[in-house]
């Protein structure tokens, strides 16, 4: 999913429209049957109105969700700092950045704050993304930020819940590990960090 600022009402009004044709086009099919029915064309009609449904679906949701969730920002600016204070002298500034503030990061972030301390469905929070891999991925992403998500199942159905807005700073470490993997630091720089990291943990 593009991360770059888009008008959901405006998408939702786009959409609309053709995803009733969509679906009004798979209906007229299944009332066909014997000779009038083809299977072919049933199931491109299907792929077409699940994808329109998805895109219009997605859009209808975000319709409800702020432009910029300042809880999620004021909460990952406080991270930073707490990086900062910990290791800004020691370690290099650009293995101390927060990751994981994609606007798909934020809308799931969200969708679980409108719903503090109560399950959301993990079927809820993939019409943001319109992709179920790319949902648990960036919820799990979430999470390692220290935020205080839940998984579990209700009525045979995974659910998240955002617990509290208290961060594990104990995950860190890990935060900045990640950073050295992901900025593709030297073998020299991943280990000079590496003793920081032990020098502060011990």
């Amino acid at each position: 999913m593009a991360d770059h600022p888009t008008d959901p009402a405006a998408d939702w009004h786009r959409l609309k429209p053709d995803t009733a044709l969509a679906v009004a086009g798979v209906l007229d099919l299944l009332k066909k049957d014997g000779a009038d029915a083809d299977a072919q064309n049933l199931l491109d009609a299907y792929l077409y109105a699940k994808r329109l449904l998805a895109e219009s679906m997605q859009a209808l949701v975000r319709t409800d969700l702020p432009a910029e969730c300042d809880t999620f920002r004021d909460l990952r600016a406080q991270l930073a700092e707490r990086m900062a204070e910990e290791y800004g002298e020691r370690i290099p500034e650009r293995y101390l950045t927060v990751p994981y503030g994609s606007r798909t990061h934020e809308q799931l972030f969200s969708m679980l704050l409108r719903r503090l301390g109560q399950p959301v469905s993990a079927a809820l929070l993939r019409v943001v993304t319109r992709d179920s891999v790319h949902t648990e991925r960036r919820t799990r992403e979430l999470r390692e930020l220290g935020l205080d998500i839940a998984t579990s199942h209700e009525g045979g159905s995974e659910v998240y819940t955002l617990r509290s807005l208290e961060l594990d700073t104990s995950l860190i470490p890990t935060i900045i590990k990640n950073n050295l993997r992901d900025k593709k630091a030297s073998e020299q720089e991943k280990e000079a960090v590496a003793a920081v990291l032990a020098e502060h943990a011990g």
